[in-house]
């Protein structure tokens, strides 16, 4: 027990006196331990104390009214983490009214950049100042449009999601539970619950059905422009060509071709210089002679054993200027065919027409 009553040496005989002094440097010298603390009548302001009992040092407030401890004297560093830094045993407080421009947690150098708390159970993360994330327990929140980023094997480069400019009013998209099979697709059922399905898409009454990568049906399409089309089946109403005109019905087509499908036709100026029309699976027409052609055909036929109907114009009003077109069966090949035109009169020759007109029919 080294505390004193106080530390003023009373007026007394030597021996006394002597002994006063000894206790007074004796709880100078000890801090004026004790096993338990000090009464007030004991202390003044800035006094040291320390409790034997629990090795902690403490020192008395600027009121008098208690004291304040600084730490355990067998504890490296009185306990207290040096700033060096160390291990940490308890809870690590921030200051409750930070904010965004100044968090509680941030850096020596760079004071705006840190974590501060936004209110109750919102954590708030700022940069340069201004809150850019908050976490909660609804989950963590991007503030003004952050993305998020994913870089790629070096860093050099990422592929990022944001949200739109403006949101009317807020969604949740929910991920699908399995990956999917191959060709299936991303769709939403309308509450935000994402699935892969089996290749349908839906664009506005458009449905179409997609199966490992290719379109296998398309139904509700009003029109359709295409620079390509593969299909082993096209069910349509109307056909148009190139400019949308020239209209012609499915049903139209049917009785024009019946069963026995057109492979090619064509339309051209047998006089002068050959020039084709129009045509179908044509590529060129060949001048072998006067009232003689050759119809040479884009891509080939399957067989010689085909069909062709033809037809020349009259090229006045003279019954000399009639011609006859006879195909010439021994020069049918699946690449071409060969024509001539002549006129019925008493000197049968052959004549060029000004219009000539072939369509090729193949079962």
């Amino acid at each position: 027990m080294a505390d004193v009553t106080n530390y003023t040496i009373e007026n007394a005989s030597g021996a006394n006196v002597r002994i006063d002094l000894n206790n007074v440097f004796a709880a100078i010298q000890s801090s004026n331990s004790k096993s338990t603390d000090l009464a007030s009548s004991q202390c003044v302001a800035g006094m040291p104390f320390l409790n034997t009992t629990t090795n902690i040092l403490k020192i008395r407030n600027s009121s008098n009214g208690g004291f304040t401890e600084i730490g355990n004297i067998d504890t490296a560093n009185l306990g207290l983490l040096p700033a060096g830094g160390g291990t940490m045993t308890g809870a690590l407080l921030g200051h409750d009214g930070s904010n965004a421009a100044a968090p509680a947690f941030s850096f020596d150098t760079d004071t705006d950049l840190g974590l501060f708390r936004k209110a109750a159970n919102i954590m708030g993360f700022s940069s340069a100042g201004t809150e850019q994330m908050v976490f909660d327990a609804n989950g963590i929140t991007l503030r003004q449009q952050n993305e998020i980023r994913f870089g790629d094997n070096d860093s050099s480069n990422y592929v990022s999601l944001m949200a739109p400019h403006a949101v009317g009013t807020n969604f949740t998209l929910k991920l699908p539970t399995t990956q999917g099979a191959n060709g299936t697709l991303l769709q939403n059922d309308g509450s935000g619950n994402l699935s892969f399905q089996p290749g349908t898409v839906v664009v506005g009454n458009t449905t179409i059905n997609v199966g490992a990568g290719a379109a296998s049906s398309i139904t509700g399409l009003t029109s359709l422009t295409a620079t390509t089309l593969n299909a082993t089946e096209v069910k349509v109403t109307n056909y148009r060509d190139a400019s949308g005109g020239n209209t012609f019905t499915a049903s139209q087509m049917s009785t024009l071709v019946g069963s026995k499908p057109v492979k090619a036709f064509v339309n051209f100026n047998g006089t002068g210089t050959v020039a084709i029309r129009a045509g179908f699976n044509v590529s060129s027409i060949t001048d072998n002679e006067t009232g003689g052609y050759q119809c040479n055909f884009t891509n080939n036929l399957s067989s010689s054993n085909y069909s062709v109907a033809h037809i020349s114009s009259q090229n006045n009003a003279g019954h000399d200027s009639h011609g006859v077109t006879y195909i010439l069966t021994s020069a049918m090949s699946t690449s071409s065919f060969k024509t001539r035109t002549f006129k019925p009169n008493s000197s049968p020759a052959t004549i060029d027409k000004t219009t000539m007109c072939y369509v090729v029919f193949e079962s």
